[in-house]
Formats: structure tokens, sequence, C-alpha cells
């Protein structure tokens, strides 16, 4: 099991654009990923249950990666959300 905190850098935070980009990404792996926000915890490969959230801009949360892939899954999914999204 690994974990990382991260902080949403973008106003609009992990709304639907953002959120099919990381949903994209997590289905790729095999491992189980989960999104923590507060006492709030979503299915890292599920857009509805990732936009339930309710991510917006500066806001923490922490990604957990459990499986036999987490450690790749972890480092994309870093890239990705340290890329912003992709949308600067």
């Amino acid at each position: 099991m690994i974990e990382k905190e991260f902080i949403i850098n973008n106003e609009t935070g992990l709304h639907a654009r953002p959120a099919a980009k990381f949903t994209k990404v997590a289905s790729l792996y095999k491992s189980e990923i989960r999104i923590i926000k507060g006492n709030k915890t979503g299915n890292g490969k599920s857009l509805l249950s990732i936009l339930a959230l309710g991510i917006f801009g500066g806001v923490k949360f922490t990604v957990k990666i459990v499986g036999p892939d987490e450690v790749e899954a972890m480092y994309d999914l870093t890239r990705l959300i340290e890329s912003n999204f992709k949308e600067d």
C-alpha cells in the first residue's frame, strides 16, 4: 500500500474533464485506487465517485493505492496531477 497527499492547483478543481483523465489512467492498472478527501473516500476508477468528493481548487486530498502495480500507478497519477491535468 502506498499513499500520497496532493493539492489541486487549478481553481475549478477536479471537475469532469480532469476527473475523466484521472479515471482513464487509473483504469490502466489492476491495483485498487482510492481518493480520500476528509472523511469521504471515492473509487479512483469511477468518474461519478470522484466528482461526488467535491475536490475544488486548493483542496488537499490523498491518493491511496493497493495492488501489484501500485508503484507504477502512483507514478503515472502523480505526473498527471502535478501537470495540472495538462490543462495549462
